[in-house]
C-alpha cells in the first residue's frame, strides 16, 4: 500500500501542471474528468481557487460556445463546486418553438453531458427538466444503437443511475473502465486513476477486516435470538458512499460500526419485542443506563450495552482532539431517532394507521439522516466543529429535503415486505388510506416528491456555499446518492444481493493496473 501511495504522490504534480497550463475551458473539462475518475479530491484546493476566479468569466466562456459537451460540462463543474451559474446558457440550443434542436442528438457525448447537467437543476429551472426529458428519450435509443460498445455501456449505466444519484466511488470504477477504451485517453490520468482506486480498495479491505474482527468479538449472534440483520459488509459499502477518500478510513470504521448496531437496534424494536419491552428498552436508552429499568430482558440489555460501549470507545478516540461534543451530538440524535421509532412501534402493535401528516412527522426522523450524519461527522476531524452540528440539528431546508428523500425512498422500497409482516402503519399505506389511491398511484406521488426533494437539495447547496465548509458539505450531499444506490430499485440494505455487483467491484474485484 505504501508503494501505491508513493506512485500517486509522484503523479500528482504532473496533473497539477495540467490544471495550470491548460486554457480555461480545457481546465474545466479536465476537472470534470478528474471528478469522473475519482481523483479530484487530490486537487481540491487548486480547483476551488481556479473556479472562484473563473466564475466571473462564465458568461464570456459560454456565450459564443456552441459545443454542447463543453457548455454542459462548464455548467456541471461550477454547480458541483457550489457556484450558481445560470441554466439560461442552454437557451441557445432551443428553437423558436421552444424545443431543443434536433441536431443536438447527433452529438452523443454532448447529450450525455447535458443529461448529467439536467440532474443539477432546482425546482424553478424548467429548461433543465426539459433537457432531462429530451436527453433521456434519445439516450435510451442510443444504448442499442451504433455507438462504440463502451459508450453504450456508459449510457446504460447513467440511465440506471445518473452521476448525481450514484456514489462517487462507483462512478469512478465505471468511468475508469470507460475511459481506458477512449481513443484520446490521457495515459497519465488513467494511471493515476487506477493507482488511486486500488489504493482506496486496499483501505476498504483493511477496514473490512477490522470490522469483521470487531463484530466477531462483539459476538451478538451467540448472545441474542436470531432476529436481526448482520450487515457489516453492507454498512462499510454504505460508508464508502459518504466519504470514499483514504484519509477518512477511521470515519468509515466509526460510521460502519454505528450502522451495524443501528440495524440491530431497529430490528429489535421493529420485529422482535413486545410493546412493553420496547417502551422499557427505550427508557433505558434515553437515560443511557443499561439497568435503568428492572423489567428489561437480558438480551435487550446486551443490545444497549453494545451501543453504550461503542460510544464510550468513540469518546476515547476524539478526546485528544477536544471534540467530545461530537459523540454527545450523535448520542442525542440516536435518542431522538428512538423516540420516533417508539411511535412507529406503538402504531405497529396496536394496528393503528395514522393520517399521512402524522406519519411523516415521525417518519422524517426515522429516516435516520441526522442520526447518521452526526455519526459521520465524528470521523472527519476538526472541520466538523460545534457550529456544523448546530447547523444540522437546526433542520435547514437541505437537511429536511434529505430527510424526505430518505423516508420516501425507504417507504417505497420496503412497502410490500412491511405489509407482509403485518406492519400497516407504513408511508405508502397511510397515503393510500387517506387519499383513496392505489399503491401504484401512491408510489408515483412519492417518486414525484423525491424528485422535488432532490432539486431542493441542489438549490439549498448553492445557497449554503460559504456557510458550511465544502469538504463537510460534500459529506452531507453524499447521503443523497447513498439513499439512491441502496433504495431506488429496492431495499438494498435488507436484501444485499441487490447491491452485490457494486459491493464486489469495491471489496473483491481489485482493479488491474
Amino acid at each position: 500500500m505504501n508503494g501505491l501511495g508513493r506512485d500517486i504522490e509522484e503523479l500528482k504534480p504532473r496533473v497539477s501542471d495540467k490544471l495550470v497550463c491548460s486554457d480555461t475551458k480545457e481546465r474545466i473539462i479536465l476537472i470534470q474528468t478528474l471528478v469522473n475518475l475519482g481523483v479530484a479530491y487530490h486537487f481540491e484546493k487548486e480547483i476551488e481557487e481556479f473556479l472562484k476566479d473563473a466564475f466571473e468569466k462564465v458568461e464570456e466562456m459560454t456565450v459564443g460556445e456552441e459545443d454542447m459537451y463543453t457548455v454542459s460540462t462548464i455548467f456541471r463543474v461550477f454547480r458541483r463546486y457550489g457556484h450558481n451559474v445560470s441554466s439560461d446558457m442552454f437557451n441557445k440550443y432551443k428553437t423558436e418553438d421552444g424545443y431543443f434542436e434536433k441536431s443536438l442528438t447527433d452529438d452523443t457525448r454532448g447529450m450525455l453531458s447535458l443529461y448529467e447537467a439536467s440532474h443539477l437543476g432546482t425546482n424553478t429551472e424548467v429548461i433543465l427538466e426539459e433537457a432531462l426529458l429530451f436527453t433521456q428519450n434519445h439516450l435510451e435509443l442510443y444504448v442499442g444503437g451504433t455507438n462504440e460498445p463502451h459508450l453504450s455501456e456508459l449510457i446504460k449505466n447513467v440511465l440506471y443511475l445518473s452521476q448525481q444519484e450514484n456514489i462517487e466511488v462507483l462512478v469512478a470504477r465505471e468511468y475508469i473502465r470507460f475511459y481506458e477504451q477512449e481513443t484520446d485517453v490521457d495515459e497519465m490520468l488513467l494511471k493515476l486513476a487506477k493507482l488511486n482506486f486500488k489504493f482506496m480498495q486496499l483501505h476498504y479491505i483493511q477496514e473490512l477486516q477490522t470490522l469483521v474482527k470487531w463484530w466477531e468479538e462483539l459476538d451478538l449472534e451467540s448472545k441474542l435470538p436470531n432476529y436481526f440483520r448482520e450487515r457489516v459488509v453492507e454498512s462499510l459499502f454504505w460508508t464508502t458512499g459518504v466519504y470514499m477518500e483514504p484519509q477518512f478510513s477511521t470515519g468509515r470504521i466509526i460510521l460502519s460500526k454505528c450502522l451495524v448496531l443501528f440495524a440491530v437496534l431497529d430490528d429489535t424494536a421493529d420485529a422482535y419485542c413486545t410493546l412493553t419491552e420496547v417502551i422499557d428498552f427505550f427508557q433505558c436508552l434515553e437515560r443511557w443506563e443499561v439497568d435503568a429499568v428492572d423489567t428489561v430482558p437480558d438480551h435487550l440489555k446486551v443490545v444497549l450495552r453494545s451501543l453504550i460501549d461503542l460510544f464510550e470507545e468513540l469518546t476515547g478516540e476524539v478526546k485528544s482532539e477536544g471534540r467530545l461534543y461530537s459523540v454527545q451530538y450523535a448520542i442525542d440524535e440516536l435518542k431522538r431517532l428512538c423516540r420516533a421509532n417508539l411511535s412507529i412501534a406503538k402504531w405497529a402493535r396496536t394496528g393503528c394507521v395514522p393520517n399521512f401528516h402524522e406519519y411523516m412527522e415521525v417518519g422524517l426522523v426515522t429516516g435516520g439522516v441526522e442520526c447518521c450524519l452526526a455519526a459521520a461527522f465524528i470521523g472527519v476531524g476538526e472541520v466538523a466543529g460545534k457550529e456544523a452540528y448546530e447547523w444540522v440539528i437546526s433542520r435547514p431546508k437541505l437537511i429536511q429535503a434529505l430527510d424526505l428523500k430518505s423516508r420516501l425512498r425507504d417507504d417505497v422500497a420496503t412497502f410490500k415486505d412491511e405489509m407482509a409482516r403485518g406492519e400497516i402503519a407504513t408511508g405508502i399505506n397511510c397515503y393510500m388510506k387517506q387519499y383513496g389511491v392505489t399503491e401504484e398511484e401512491a408510489c408515483l406521488e412519492f417518486d414525484k416528491r423525491i424528485k422535488h426533494a432532490s432539486k431542493v437539495v441542489n438549490e439549498e447547496f448553492l445557497k449554503t456555499t460559504g456557510v458550511v465548509p465544502l469538504k463537510l458539505m460534500r459529506v452531507v450531499l453524499n447521503f443523497g446518492p447513498v439513499i439512491d444506490v441502496n433504495y431506488k430499485y429496492g431495499d438494498g440494505f435488507t436484501y444485499p444481493e441487490m447491491v452485490r455487483g457494486p459491493i464486489t467491484s469495491l471489496f473483491l474485484d481489485l482493479i488491474r493496473l
